[in-house]
């Protein structure tokens, strides 16, 4: 696994891009399971970055309809 990333120029996310529909759709989920993310214990709180990049995978999978 790389310990850096570049990345040149900008990052253009469209309104209508599978990624932008994937990250909305995370963020509603998101919220709906977890709406006093800032008032849980310690150990939920270093977990929440696993939880919210298997969660952005599942719901870029659904967008683009692969099975994971």
């Amino acid at each position: 696994m790389a310990d850096s990333m570049k990345i040149q120029g900008p990052v253009e996310v469209k309104d209508n891009s599978a990624e932008r529909v994937a990250y909305d759709l995370m963020l509603v989920i998101a919220n709906r399971e977890n709406p006093a993310m800032g008032n849980e214990c310690q150990a939920r709180k270093n977990s929440s970055r696993l939880y919210y990049l298997n969660l952005y995978a599942e719901c870029i999978s659904t967008v683009k309809y692969q099975q994971i």
